[in-house]
């Protein structure tokens, strides 16, 4: 394989390179960080590619193994319930402290509380009405009046 051939048919696999890490990594630009690492390696261990010892396939493999070592490196870890949540509304972040919520959420009255905790469990409507000792319908009611409530304390996000 001459270099032209090499480097024509790592042009032909790069739209599929970007989608795959941009899959991984939820963000354009780092995506292209991540092909353009990968390219350069290809490039620079051009010999094996050419002798056909890899197929250029394998820099699907190297793309995954990039992003998780980029990722270890960073120590970057998708935690949901560390010190900040963050609510992404258009092309603005809004950073609420995680205990800026607990305690928005322990100002409520106890029978709100309790109807939150039993969402976050996942339960149902109807066990949440078995549970509490009320009709479908008004557990339905409490919810929708819970997240008006929500909604008018962090109106940002809503």
């Amino acid at each position: 394989m001459e270099n032209s051939d090499l480097e024509n048919e790592l042009v032909k696999y790069q739209p599929d390179m970007i989608k795959y890490a941009v899959y991984l990594t939820n963000d354009y630009e780092y995506a292209l960080d991540i092909v353009q690492d990968v390219n350069y390696q290809i490039l620079k261990n051009r010999d094996k590619f050419e002798s056909r010892q890899y197929s250029l396939k394998i820099s699907f493999i190297f793309i995954r193994n990039r992003f998780i070592s980029l990722t270890r490196k960073s120590k970057v870890l998708y935690k949901e319930q560390e010190t900040l949540c963050n609510v992404q509304v258009e092309n603005n972040t809004i950073l609420y402290d995680y205990n800026y919520i607990l305690n928005l959420i322990d100002k409520m009255d106890i029978p709100t509380r309790a109807l939150i905790g039993l969402l976050i469990q996942g339960k149902s409507y109807k066990e949440i009405g078995n549970i509490l000792n009320m009709k479908e319908g008004t557990v339905k009611s409490r919810i929708h009046n819970v997240r008006k409530k929500i909604k008018n304390l962090l109106p940002e996000y809503f």
